[in-house]
């Protein structure tokens, strides 16, 4: 009887994962720094978090000691294509609509559900080796409703928290759209509810969400009936704006308005709404934003490489816009390095305002961490280190040649960081990516061989069209 009860009172003792003796910047309201500290896990869940040595009553099934590390929230990358991983180069030294032309669309119209679930896998476990927990797929290669689903089956291989943003094109042939992927608003919608529908029980491991993909092959009806769907069903939406200044030239010529102002008089502009890109957002445009609860996903290295220019990102915090990071596609960026992103997203900004002090490494990792979590809908779960919310956490090894040594683990984590300092990845109490091998079995070089079989196969099809 009484081994019985001890053996209950084990149980419930017992914990999944332990994290001990790690320097832990919480990316709380804070911004609380513990060193020496620990982190209690179970069922995905952070339980406790304490300074010092762990209790000893504490027996978790899996222990980290992360002596000399930094434990952070998991970066949340809030934009990306994934099926781009299989297009990384091509259409090089070429602005937007080109390269979308010699890139990819013309790749994007021929691929199959089992090439886009070899790009979903490449794109997450890049997206893990490089302390993402969560990855925002914006899905606009929509002519058969089995790629959206083989996309999905790649990302969930991998173990990454996913957002699914099944977008639309109701209209853009003339700028070049493949005919085969636009169709119906109305269509759209219907398949974004057979979506929710068919993958209604993952939780918040996978949220679909939709959107107009750019405003060259969105109509204004278009608009109209995805902003009333989303308004209905509690959707949330994400778009392309405001990328070049080809949006507001197509908008005056179509609307007699800029993008900005014509989605505000629509109603579209509201706290569900993740606007991408925002190269060219005015102070008005930015105000609009802030009214709204509006949040940013700034893609640096991909405005970089296609020539599109430096987003405000400065007069967006100053004014209140929430903003987060995102790579882009590896077509145009040309990885899913995620540490990469973040470092040229504040040296782009101290550059082009030849302000060294415009953005501070804290601010860069606020927008990775609590930006992300809340732009995606899900800030009371995820972006801080605090009890309650997922354990969606990074573990940071400064002891790498480039990183030596550490004197801020801000500043080191966004100018001195490479992949080769990601030591874990957990995702929802998880160790999905640790010391260079991922738990979900897959193996680089074999996934490389598939995807050059796979490519073969594109190229021939390319070229006999």
């Amino acid at each position: 009887m009484n081994q019985s009860t001890n053996q209950t009172e084990e149980t419930e003792e017992s914990v999944d994962l332990l994290i001990c003796h790690a320097t832990v910047c919480a990316m709380d309201a804070s911004r609380r720094v513990i060193h020496n500290g620990y982190v209690v896990v179970d069922d995905g869940v952070i339980v406790q978090i304490g300074e010092g040595a762990a209790p000893a009553d504490i027996e978790a099934k899996q222990t980290i000691d992360a002596t000399g590390q930094v434990l952070l929230p998991g970066f949340i990358d809030t934009h990306t294509h994934i099926f781009q991983s299989f297009l990384k180069g091509l259409g090089a030294d070429h602005r937007l609509i080109e390269w979308l032309n010699r890139s990819a669309l013309p790749y994007g119209a021929l691929m199959t559900p089992y090439q886009h679930r070899l790009a979903a896998q490449l794109t997450c476990m890049e997206a893990l080796k490089s302390g993402c927990t969560t990855l925002c797929e914006f899905f606009y290669t929509d002519q058969d409703p089995q790629l959206a689903d083989g996309c999905i089956a790649g990302m969930e291989d991998t173990g990454i928290r996913s957002v699914f943003i099944r977008t639309f094109q109701d209209t853009g042939e003339d700028y070049g759209m493949p005919a085969c992927m636009v169709e119906s608003a109305e269509q759209a919608m219907d398949e974004v509810s057979r979506l929710r529908k068919d993958y209604a029980d993952r939780g918040d491991m996978l949220s679909i969400w939709t959107g107009p993909d750019v405003t060259w092959s969105t109509t204004r009806e278009g608009y109209r009936t995805m902003l009333d769907y989303c308004l209905s069903e509690n959707v949330r939406y994400a778009m392309h704006i405001d990328e070049t200044e080809v949006d507001n030239a197509m908008c005056r010529e179509r609307y007699g308005q800029d993008i900005v102002p014509m989605l505000d008089d629509m109603g579209f502009l509201t706290d569900k709404m993740l606007g991408v890109h925002c190269v060219n957002l005015t102070d008005d445009e930015i105000r609009r934003f802030a009214d709204h609860g509006v949040s940013i996903s700034y893609n640096p290295v991909s405005n970089m490489y296609l020539g599109s220019g430096a987003a405000p990102i400065r007069e967006c915090l100053d004014a209140g816009v929430n903003v987060s990071v995102g790579t882009d596609g590896a077509a145009s960026n040309n990885t899913t390095n995620y540490l990469e992103s973040l470092k040229f997203a504040a040296l782009i900004q101290k550059g082009f305002s030849r302000d060294a002090a415009r953005i501070t490494a804290e601010q860069t990792v606020a927008m990775a961490t609590n930006g992300g979590a809340k732009a995606i809908g899900m800030e009371d779960r995820l972006g801080s280190i605090e009890v309650g919310k997922r354990a969606d956490l990074v573990l940071f090894e400064p002891r790498h040649l480039t990183s030596i040594p550490m004197h801020d683990p801000y500043a080191t984590l966004v100018y001195s960081a490479t992949p080769e300092n990601i030591a874990a990845t957990i995702v929802n109490g998880n160790v999905v990516y640790r010391n260079g091998s991922f738990a979900c079995g897959l193996d680089e070089r074999d996934l490389a061989s598939s995807i050059e079989t796979e490519l073969d196969k594109l190229r021939r099809q390319l070229a006999d069209n």
